[in-house]
C-alpha cells in the first residue's frame, strides 16, 4: 500500500482516470478497506515531530536566525500596544499671567504663589487670580479667580496631543483617558480575529499582514490633523496590530521541541522587555509625539521584509495536510544546521484524513474546542487565570509609578525590574513544572500584596515586599503564556490562546480603576489584588502538568 506523503498524491489521480464510473466505486471501496487492513504502514514507528527537531540539531543556526526575526516582531508589537502612555498622557502646565510672564518664562517662579492657586504644591492648570494692578507680580485679588483657555506655560519643552489638539483643563481630561480605553477595546476585537486568521490561514501570513498594516496606520496617525482623526486611527492601529505578539509567540514555540520551549519562552519575554525599554527611550529623545510615532513605526517596514523570509510553522502545515511544504522546510532546517534528514523520516509524516466534522472545524478552529467538554472547561479556567494574572500585574505596575519624577526613566526602570522574574521563571518552569510555578507564584503574589498592609508605609521593607509582589506576578504572567500554548492542540492553538488573552484584557481594563478604592479604605487596592491572586493560585493546581510533554497536535488527544 502506498503511503500518503503529500496533499493529493498524483498516483491516485492517474488511477482514477483509468477506471469507469462503476469501477470508480469499486476502487474507492477497495481503498477504504486498504486503510483498515493491516499492512507495513501501520507497523511504522509513530510520527513524532519533536524527535525530528531534536535530530536536526535541537537548537542550531536555523533556530537562532528564526528567533532573531521573531524577536524583532515581538519588539515591534510593544509600540502599537503601549505608545498611548506617552502620546496621550496629561502633562503639567499653568495659565500664562500676562503681567508677569515674559517670553520663555519659568514654570514655577517665586511670584507664582501670589498669582495662581496651588493644589498639593502643584499650580492650578486653568485658573489664576485677578490682578489688582498693572505691571506687577505681587498684588492679586485672591478672592477672585479667572479661567484661561488659550495661553499656557509648560513645565517641560515637550509636545503631546495635549498641545496640538488643545486638550486642556479638567473638562477635557476624558479625551486623554478615553485613548487608553479605545486601545484596550481594539485588543478585545483583534485578538479573537487574529487567532482565527492564524489557525485558518497560517501564523506567518497573519503576522506579516498585522505588522505591515500596523506600520502603515501608525505612520498615517503621526500626521493626524484632529483629535478625532487620531482616536480613530488609534483604534484601527490596535485592531490590526494586537495579534503580532501572540502570533509570533505561537510560531516561536511551535518551532522547538518540548525541552527547549521554556528557553524559547524566555527569549520572547526578554525581547518584550527590550521593546518596552526602547519605547521609553524613543519617547525620551523625541521632541514631539509625531516624531516619536515615526521612529517607532518606520522599522515595521524592515520587520515585514524579514518576516517574509522565514518559513511557516511546520506543525501548522502538518495539521492542514500541507505535507510537501512541511517536508521542504524540514530539509532547509537540516541543511542550515548541518544535520542529516533521511527520506524515511520525511515519509513518516502522516496525511490526516479529512471528515465532514474536521472540515467544519478547519473553517472555524475554535468550534473544535467548544465541542469537547474537557477543552471547554480548560479554556474557561485559562480565561479566568488570565484575568487574575493581568489584574495584579497591571495594577501593581500602576501603583509603582511614584518611583521617579521622570516618567521616561520610571517606565524603563519598571520594565528592567521584570528581568529577574524571567530568570526565576526560567529555572522554576523546568525544575518544578508549569503547574506548580503558576500556582506558587500567584499565591506568593497574594502574600506579598497582603503583607504590605502590615508594614510601616515608606519603609525600605515595604518597598522590598512591594517589588517582590511585582516579581512574583511577572513570573505567573510569563508562565501563563507558555502554559496556555501547551494546553491546546495545534489546529486551534492560536484561537484558544487569543480567547484567553482577550479575557485577560478585562483585568487590564479594571486595574486602572482599582486605585480609586483607596478613597474608601487605603489598603483596599492591594487587598483586592491579593484576593484575585490567591483564588487563581489555588485553582491552578487543577491544571494538567505539561512540562516536557509533546505539544498536542489533535483535538481527540488533548
Amino acid at each position: 500500500m502506498k503511503h500518503y506523503s503529500s496533499d493529493k498524491p498524483a498516483s491516485n489521480k492517474s488511477h482514477i482516470k483509468d477506471v469507469s464510473s462503476r469501477g470508480l466505486v469499486e476502487f474507492c471501496f477497495s481503498r477504504y478497506h486498504s486503510h483498515k487492513s493491516p499492512g507495513p504502514v501501520l507497523k511504522m514507528k509513530k510520527f513524532d515531530l519533536d524527535e525530528i527537531l531534536i535530530s536536526l540539531g535541537g537548537w542550531g543556526k536555523f533556530q537562532s536566525l528564526y528567533y532573531l526575526v521573531l524577536c524583532s516582531a515581538i519588539i515591534f508589537s510593544v509600540f502599537p500596544a503601549m505608545n498611548y502612555i506617552f502620546v496621550a498622557r496629561d502633562i503639567k502646565y499653568r495659565c500664562q499671567v500676562d503681567t508677569c510672564d515674559k517670553e520663555n518664562g519659568e514654570f514655577n517662579p517665586d511670584w507664582l504663589e501670589n498669582a495662581v492657586p496651588f493644589e498639593q504644591n502643584i499650580p492650578s492648570k486653568c485658573s489664576y487670580y485677578e490682578p489688582q494692578e498693572n505691571d506687577t507680580c505681587i498684588y492679586f485679588n485672591m478672592s477672585s479667580t479667572l479661567t484661561c483657555h488659550r495661553d499656557f506655560v509648560y513645565e517641560r519643552n515637550e509636545t503631546t496631543i495635549v498641545h496640538d489638539f488643545d486638550i486642556k483643563c479638567d473638562e477635557n481630561l476624558w479625551k486623554l483617558t478615553i485613548v487608553g480605553t479605545i486601545n484596550v477595546v481594539g485588543k478585545l476585537l483583534c485578538l479573537p480575529l487574529a487567532g482565527f486568521c492564524s489557525d485558518r490561514f497560517g501564523r506567518k501570513s497573519m503576522i506579516i499582514v498585522s505588522v505591515f498594516l500596523s506600520t502603515v496606520v501608525g505612520l498615517i496617525r503621526s500626521f493626524s490633523l484632529s483629535y478625532y482623526m487620531y482616536v480613530g486611527l488609534e483604534f484601527l492601529n490596535t485592531v490590526v496590530g494586537s495579534g503580532v505578539y501572540s502570533g509570533a509567540f505561537i510560531l516561536a514555540l511551535e518551532l522547538v521541541d518540548s525541552k527547549r520551549r521554556n528557553m524559547g519562552n524566555s527569549i520572547i519575554c526578554f525581547a518584550f522587555t527590550i521593546g518596552h525599554i526602547l519605547l521609553g527611550a524613543a519617547a525620551w529623545v523625541s521632541p514631539s509625539w509625531q516624531f516619536m510615532l515615526q521612529i517607532m513605526y518606520a522599522p515595521g517596514l524592515l520587520v515585514t521584509v524579514l518576516l517574509w523570509f522565514i518559513p511557516e510553522s511546520v506543525r501548522w502545515l502538518i495539521s492542514k495536510n500541507k505535507i510537501t511544504e512541511a517536508q521542504e522546510i524540514l530539509k532547509n532546517i537540516a541543511k542550515i544546521n548541518g544535520s542529516e534528514l533521511t527520506e524515511e523520516t520525511l515519509k513518516s509524516i502522516p496525511y490526516i484524513e479529512q471528515t465532514d466534522k474536521a472540515e467544519e472545524n478547519d473553517k472555524i478552529p475554535l468550534m473544535a474546542i467548544l465541542r469537547k467538554k474537557s477543552l471547554l472547561i480548560r479554556i474557561i479556567h485559562c480565561s479566568f487565570t488570565w484575568i487574575c494574572c493581568n489584574f495584579p500585574y497591571y495594577g501593581l505596575t500602576i501603583q509603582s509609578v511614584a518611583l521617579s519624577q521622570d516618567i521616561y526613566v520610571n517606565y524603563m526602570c519598571v520594565s528592567v525590574v521584570e528581568i529577574p522574574a524571567y530568570i526565576l521563571a526560567y529555572g522554576a518552569l523546568d525544575r518544578i513544572g508549569r503547574k506548580k510555578t503558576l500556582a506558587l507564584s500567584l499565591i506568593l503574589t497574594g502574600v506579598a500584596c497582603i503583607s504590605v498592609d502590615f508594614i510601616r508605609p515608606g519603609s525600605p521593607l515595604a518597598l522590598v515586599v512591594f517589588l517582590s509582589g511585582k516579581l512574583f506576578v511577572t513570573v505567573s504572567y510569563m508562565t501563563i503564556y507558555i502554559y496556555t500554548a501547551e494546553l491546546f492542540p495545534t489546529s486551534s492553538r492560536h484561537s484558544a490562546f487569543a480567547v484567553c488573552s482577550m479575557f485577560g484584557c478585562v483585568g487590564s481594563m479594571l486595574a486602572p480603576q482599582v486605585p480609586l478604592l483607596a478613597k474608601v479604605y487605603k489598603p483596599l487596592p492591594l487587598m483586592v489584588f491579593s484576593a484575585m491572586a490567591f483564588t487563581a493560585g489555588f485553582l491552578s493546581f487543577l491544571f494538567p502538568e505539561t512540562n516536557e510533554s509533546k505539544l498536542p497536535e489533535e483535538i481527540d488527544k488533548s
